[in-house]
């Protein structure tokens, strides 16, 4: 019998994270990773992550981190014995709930003591502490499992090293596809041995101390929208953000951010907190901001998107190169066809828009290659190509597919503009304009206050 564990290295773990480590920033418009500086080397973590998107959020932690990190998985994934075996090789442990069953709850006691295991050798181990993945961008209330598992290995431990919790905020302007902006913060570390004595003495509130500790680190690092009408403003949050950035610029005040994908997350954060002090303080204020919105609510995507289509200024020559560039890429269009064909298909039957993304990238990553290979075979027989051959052109159709999947990203929001160029959508973009620069005058004018 094997005595390997879950959290060693293994070489083919290693392959299929360096595999997608070159992929899943593809999948991305841009990337800002922020506090690595603040993970610790060679001692027992947990990352805990607010949860959005499915799959791609604990991806998004592991991707940037050098270590293993064995995650805890809801367990209705690993029904079939081909998804437990491919789940452990990628070191995904399942976590029973109560909707998996009320007889299942006891088998929690053997992944639990497989976690705390993980501690004690000083590995690294993941959990979303919510529980599930939310469509909203708010922190909902969290599960006290994993503090149970982090109590009890700092007891086992004896003082030879001291588990921390990793804090990471995940942030994405838009969730549902590819080309978003994608922002990930680790915070400080949460020492367990800081709320020990309050466990020993009372486990209850020693859990409750430390869930409401990791609670506060997490709405810190992520966009956390508390006000009860969230959808009005998450939207107000989105639209203003260019504003925002004009009145930081104005006013000299400092940005800390590497890209313009941080950026435009802090100044989501920013107007949260703004947004969600009037709708208590003042929210007839609110009510006048979001009528601008309704028209702007009928356009096509989200409202991340729709603020750079409003603020964007095309000339003739910016359009003459995107034309351009939509006519080179065509044969890698018509390459990617299937995969997203395909794609389209499997997502419109799945109701948990949070599952779309993964879907997304793991078909489209699996189904690709296979169709990539295909394509190599059949061309590299046609030319009766050699072996060295025929991977220069698996390599230059792999390229080809990647650059026009990136093209495909870029071009989305020109091709939706020149479908809303005549006609009465002519007319519609005209009124969303006129709304959206008033309510960008208007933010600004908040904000300035």
């Amino acid at each position: 019998m094997s005595n390997t564990k879950i959290q060693d290295k293994s070489f083919g773990y290693e392959l299929v994270k360096s595999i997608i480590q070159f992929l899943y920033p593809k999948f991305f418009r841009q990337i800002e990773v922020r506090g690595l500086v603040n993970v610790p080397d060679n001692e027992p973590l947990i990352f805990a992550g607010n949860h959005q998107n499915g799959v791609m959020d604990p991806l998004a932690i592991i991707l940037y981190q050098k270590e293993p990190i064995v995650y805890m998985g809801r367990a209705d994934i690993f029904q079939t014995k081909l998804n437990r075996v491919l789940l452990r090789f990628i070191k995904v442990t399942p976590v029973y709930r109560i909707r998996d069953g009320f007889e299942n709850l006891s088998k929690n006691d053997r992944q639990i003591k497989e976690a705390v295991d993980v501690l004690l050798d000083c590995k690294r181990l993941g959990v979303m502490p919510e529980g599930n993945h939310g469509e909203q961008h708010k922190l909902r209330p969290l599960v006290k499992g994993l503090f149970r598992i982090g109590y009890q290995a700092e007891i086992m431990l004896e003082n030879k090293a001291h588990v921390k919790i990793i804090p990471v905020g995940i942030d994405y302007n838009f969730y549902q596809h590819a080309g978003s902006d994608l922002v990930l913060t680790y915070g400080k570390p949460i020492e367990i041995k800081d709320f020990l004595a309050i466990y020993l003495d009372n486990p209850a509130m020693g859990l409750n101390t430390l869930r409401t500790e990791l609670a506060t680190a997490l709405s810190e690092l992520m966009l956390d929208v508390r006000s009860q009408n969230f959808d009005r403003t998450y939207r107000l949050c989105c639209y203003g953000v260019h504003a925002f950035l004009e009145i930081q610029a104005q006013k000299g005040l400092p940005m800390n951010a590497m890209t313009m994908a941080g950026l435009r997350f802090d100044a989501r954060v920013a107007l949260a907190k703004l947004f969600d002090r009037l709708a208590t303080e003042n929210p007839e204020i609110m009510e006048k901001l979001d009528k601008l919105t309704i028209n702007l609510n009928r356009l096509p995507g989200y409202p991340a998107e729709t603020m750079e289509w409003m603020e964007e200024k095309p000339t003739l020559s910016n359009q003459f190169l995107l034309g351009l560039l939509a006519l080179i890429l065509i044969p890698g269009f018509a390459l990617n066809f299937p995969a997203w064909a395909l794609n389209r298909l499997i997502t419109s039957k799945v109701e948990d828009k949070q599952m779309h993304a993964t879907f997304v990238f793991t078909l489209g990553m699996v189904f690709n290659l296979l169709v990539y290979v295909a394509v190599t075979m059949v061309a590299g027989n046609l030319l009766g190509a050699s072996t060295i051959q025929l991977l220069m052109l698996f390599l230059f159709i792999s390229t080809l597919g990647i650059v026009s999947e990136k093209g495909r990203q870029y071009l989305r929001l020109p091709w939706r503009k020149l479908r809303y160029s005549f006609g009465r959508r002519k007319k519609l973009i005209s009124d969303c304009k006129a709304d959206y620069f008033l309510l960008k005058e208007k933010i600004r004018k908040l904000i300035g206050d």
